[in-house]
């Protein structure tokens, strides 16, 4: 599953940091996006709980692009079903 926007996009600079629990960017601080940093986090944690993975790449000014895979059989998947 992916999902996109052509928005802001991601400073490369940045971008190693962004699934870190309450990090946020200097150009989100004070702008009229409202959160407190968590929610890239616990997403991993929840795929890759089901054997997952999720990568993002973003483009400054072009927009951002996260791509999830997760197995066919779910977080039991490999395990002898």
């Amino acid at each position: 599953m992916s999902v996109e926007d052509h928005g802001v996009g991601i400073d490369p600079q940045v971008m190693e940091r962004i699934f870190e629990r309450f990090f946020h960017t200097d150009e989100v601080r004070g702008h009229l996006f409202r959160g407190i940093g968590l929610g890239l986090s616990i997403a991993r944690q929840v795929i890759e709980g089901h054997h997952g993975t999720i990568t993002v790449s973003s483009v400054p000014g072009q927009g951002t692009r996260v791509l999830i895979s997760l197995p066919e059989g779910g977080a039991d998947s490999g395990q002898g079903q």
